[in-house]
């Protein structure tokens, strides 16, 4: 079987069986739809801070890795304030422009959507440098995410903008950075990372165990009947993460070209893959903070990855995987 049909078919399947497992799971009654948040908790806090910490110290940096973080919190600016002013094509609600304009923004960069795929594609490294593109994406969350959310809600969190930036910032769950910022240290001082890392696999065993684990949370939090009354919100969702994504990507890597921390190699092609991954989980815990129609936000969720790996992800491949 070629390399690159035998990548697709390992990707999609894991997301898919998991995805499917826990929608059977909540539709059945084996599980509530709650456990989910618990289970995406676990990955937040194990998951990705060791995949940082696994996958960035073991990847020589370079000074241009600076412009990774930069260039995706440009990204995320450019499609989240398109997402707003586009949103009104489809609906004139307020608490769904706000979310429309989150869901537009955030997208799947780590380890279970775009992170994960590179490292099918690339090996460890464009993990590492997936996990070095992310690690701006808490605070731009906050930034930019939170007083948009704030402004359309209907209910949600309470406190000033300050009490949201440091709760958030300094939050446990959000170990992740910290974490990340230390493996990168680990990596430019020159430390050897210890070599059972390699020999036992490490890396393999974190993204084949916790990656299943938040797919199939995602599949608990799955309503299937909501789809077609929200089809108009899914195919717009669909036309700004994918071309419209992937067109601001390519833009950005561009413009950064033209400075002397031009993107080459493996480094563009996890800048430009990242630009168009599905909508991320994020968009639905914010949804859920800020009252912006939750069970709205996991619909599409769902919906952007399914039609993802359906649609933009074999094309993806064929690109990519050469």
């Amino acid at each position: 079987m070629p390399p690159l049909i035998l990548k697709f078919i390992v990707t999609a399947s894991a997301i898919s069986i998991a995805m499917l497992a826990g929608y059977l799971c909540r539709r059945f009654g084996r599980l509530k739809e709650e456990i989910g948040e618990t289970l995406m908790t676990l990955v937040a806090v194990l998951g990705y801070p060791a995949a940082g910490l696994l996958t960035i110290w073991g990847t020589p940096l370079k000074a241009a890795d600076a412009m990774l973080p930069v260039g995706c919190v440009l990204h995320v600016i450019v499609l989240t304030l398109a997402s707003l002013a586009l949103a009104r094509l489809v609906t004139r609600d307020r608490a769904e422009i706000g979310l429309l304009a989150i869901t537009g923004g955030i997208g799947n960069n780590g380890f279970t959507m775009g992170a994960f795929i590179l490292y099918l594609l690339y090996g460890e490294q464009a993990m590492g440098l997936s996990n070095i593109y992310l690690i701006l994406f808490m605070p731009v969350a906050v930034l930019l995410m939170y007083p948009i959310a704030r402004h359309h809600a209907t209910a949600g969190a309470t406190g000033s903008w300050a009490d949201l930036l440091r709760s958030s910032l300094f939050d446990w769950r959000a170990i992740g950075l910290p974490v990340s910022l230390a493996a990168i240290a680990l990596s430019v001082a020159g430390v050897p990372r210890p070599a059972f890392f390699t020999e036992w696999h490490l890396v393999d065993i974190v993204v084949y165990t916790i990656t299943p684990v938040a797919f199939f949370a995602i599949g608990l939090r799955f309503h299937g009947s909501k789809i077609l009354p929200l089809w108009r919100q899914i195919a717009w969702l669909g036309v700004i993460r994918f071309p419209i994504g992937a067109a601001a990507g390519i833009a950005i890597a561009w413009l950064i070209g033209l400075t002397p921390w031009a993107f080459e190699g493996l480094r563009w092609k996890v800048f430009v893959f990242q630009a168009f991954v599905p909508t991320a989980v994020t968009s639905v815990a914010i949804a859920n903070m800020f009252g912006l129609k939750p069970r709205e936000a996991s619909v599409l969720f769902v919906s952007n990855t399914l039609l993802y790996l359906a649609i933009v992800l074999p094309l993806a491949l064929l690109g990519f995987a050469r």
